[in-house]
């Protein structure tokens, strides 16, 4: 089905534009831009056979990868910390005469989301960072799985969980001469 576009005459805003059918109705969008072909995602390209970084270079990234890991631990285990302490504390308000007031208990609530929140996110980077552990066992890691590419390695050493280029990152295409660089936008701010 074409989309369409409904136009009305006179000082009115246009009418709502039929994004898709849905079985027997339509879903209707007010003021939907329209739809602009996107270019065709880039496929991930395989490592040139024999790329990867030395023992040596993967040695250094697996020591900074355990300390990243360390550090989420521990991170880990204050948010669990501080978890245990909301819920004490949201007990101990249960049992006494007078209860909190209804603004702290929803401040107490929210507090409560924000730590699951931060927990769940800390899990995810300790699982990317295993993950990562494993591609350095595979003798796979800092290649990039858009271009092909060793990744530069002082973007290995600040984003340890990387699988993309800083070339890919930024640009969302390799680089033509096939090394990533990771390049100032502003050179006069790194004088």
């Amino acid at each position: 089905m074409t989309k369409k576009s409904l136009k009305s005459s006179g000082p009115l805003p246009a009418a709502p534009t039929v994004n898709q059918a849905v079985g027997a109705a339509f879903v209707f969008t007010p003021n939907a831009a329209p739809l602009v072909p996107k270019k065709p995602p880039m496929v991930p390209v395989a490592p040139k056979p024999g790329l990867k970084y030395s023992d040596k270079d993967l040695a250094t990234f697996k020591a900074n990868i355990e300390r990243s890991k360390e550090d989420a631990f521990e991170e880990l285990r204050m948010l669990k910390e501080r978890l245990d302490d909301l819920t004490s504390s949201e007990s101990t308000e249960e049992t006494a005469i007078y209860s909190m007031h209804m603004a702290e208990q929803g401040s107490e609530a929210i507090e409560k989301e924000k730590t699951y929140a931060q927990i769940q996110r800390i899990q995810d980077y300790i699982r990317k960072l295993e993950e990562a552990l494993q591609r350095i066992t595979e003798k796979t890691y800092g290649i990039c799985r858009m271009c092909g590419i060793l990744i530069a390695k002082e973007r290995l050493l600040a984003v340890p969980v990387t699988t993309l280029s800083a070339s890919y990152k930024i640009h969302q295409k390799c680089p033509v001469d096939g090394i990533d660089r990771i390049v100032a936008k502003n050179t006069d701010a790194v004088k």
